[in-house]
C-alpha cells in the first residue's frame, strides 16, 4: 500500500514539474507582515527551483573552475554575487548568540507570526534594503548605532521599537524583544557591528540571533526574496 502511494506521489510530482517551470520545495512557510508602506501583505517563503536549470550538462571540471557560467548555463540560471568585499566573519560572534542557517530563519519567521516580541532586522543601509530583502524583514541600518553622535533620534526610536526602556544608559532591557539580524553575507560586517554596538549598550545576548549567510546565502539556494515574492504577494 505504502509503495503504491509513493508511486502515485512520484508520478504527480513528475507531472507537475513537466508543466511548471518553478517547483517549490518542502521547506516553505506562509507568512503575513506589514510592509514599509503600512500595508499588510501575505506571501510564501520557500526554496524555488527553476526546473529548466536541471537540464544543464554537468562537467565537474568546468563546474569548479567557473567556466560553466559562460557557456551552457542560461541567464535565468546564473547567480552572481560580490565575493571580494568586506571581511569574513567567524561562525559565532558571541557565546550566547545563536548563529542561524536558512532552516532556522524559516522557523524563526514562522514563530514570529504569532509572537509580537520577535523582530527580523535587515541591518543594511536603506539603499540595499530597498533593492532587495527577505519578506517580513524591517530595515534598521547599522549606522544608527555605530556612528556615534549621529542618528540620535533614530537610535532612540529604534530602542523603543526593540522594547528597551529609558533614554540613556543604563537602559531597562527587561522587555527587550528577540531579534534576528542579517546583512549581505559572511563578508558583511554590518549586522555584526550592529550586534556589537547593542552588546555595548547592555542588550541581552540571548535575545539576539544572527543569520551569518545573509542575502548571499539566501539567494544562492533560491529562497524567496521581495523580488521573487512580487508575483505571489496579495494585499489584504
Amino acid at each position: 500500500m505504502l509503495r503504491n502511494i509513493l508511486v502515485v506521489l512520484f508520478l504527480f510530482t513528475f507531472a507537475f514539474a513537466e508543466k511548471n517551470a518553478v517547483m517549490i520545495h518542502a521547506h516553505s512557510i506562509d507568512i503575513s507582515y506589514t510592509s514599509e508602506d503600512g500595508k499588510v501583505k501575505k506571501t510564501t517563503i520557500a526554496r524555488d527551483s527553476d526546473l529548466r536549470c536541471r537540464k544543464i550538462p554537468f562537467n565537474a571540471r568546468e563546474y569548479w573552475d567557473g567556466s560553466y557560467a559562460s557557456r551552457d548555463v542560461a541567464e535565468y540560471c546564473k547567480k552572481t554575487f560580490i565575493t571580494a568585499a568586506g571581511k569574513l566573519s567567524p561562525m559565532k560572534i558571541h557565546k550566547d548568540i545563536e548563529t542561524f542557517g536558512e532552516l532556522e530563519v524559516l522557523e524563526f519567521l514562522e514563530e514570529m507570526q504569532d509572537d509580537k516580541e520577535m523582530l527580523f532586522v535587515d541591518s543594511r543601509k536603506t539603499q540595499w534594503f530597498e533593492s532587495l530583502t527577505i519578506p517580513s524583514a524591517i530595515n534598521i541600518p547599522f549606522i544608527y548605532f555605530t556612528e556615534r553622535n549621529k542618528w540620535i533620534e533614530e537610535k532612540k526610536e529604534t530602542l523603543k521599537r526593540f522594547g528597551v526602556k529609558g533614554d540613556k544608559t543604563p537602559y531597562d532591557f527587561s522587555k527587550a524583544k528577540t531579534i534576528l539580524f542579517f546583512c549581505n553575507g559572511v563578508w558583511c560586517r554590518q549586522s555584526p557591528q550592529m550586534i556589537e554596538a547593542l552588546l555595548e549598550l547592555g542588550y541581552p545576548p540571548k535575545k539576539m540571533k544572527w543569520y551569518r549567510g545573509g542575502m548571499q546565502s539566501w539567494l544562492s539556494v533560491g529562497m524567496t526574496s521581495t523580488r521573487t515574492a512580487e508575483s505571489r504577494v496579495n494585499d489584504n
